[in-house]
């Protein structure tokens, strides 16, 4: 009985839950200034003008400014340049060097 109970307050509890309410959602404001409308580009003739190529060449250092590391089964270099300051290390299975130029 106390089964019966329960099982009947429960569909009507799931009844009462499941209903729709019937109120649509409110609906938004109108949009007070609008963007206005594109205007179209004026059309114009199109002449075909003369154009010349220039070709620019620039050197580049052979060495440029910058930092540089090398991994490799030997060993690692690490290389920093800045200006006429340079930085080498070199560490390998075969050698190990340390080079620091500064020339002012």
């Amino acid at each position: 009985m106390k089964k019966v109970v329960m099982m009947s307050g429960l569909a009507i509890l799931l009844m009462a839950s499941c209903k729709k309410n019937e109120t649509p959602p409110p609906t938004p404001p109108p949009v007070e200034n609008p963007a206005p409308p594109v205007t179209p580009e004026p059309q114009t003739p199109v002449t075909p003008v003369k154009t010349t190529t220039t070709t620019t060449t620039t050197t580049q250092e052979k060495d440029p400014d910058g930092t540089s590391i090398s991994v490799n089964g030997d060993g690692v270099s690490f290389k920093k340049k800045n200006g006429e300051k340079v930085n080498d290390v070199t560490v390998s299975k075969k050698k190990t060097e340390v080079t620091i130029q500064t020339t002012e």
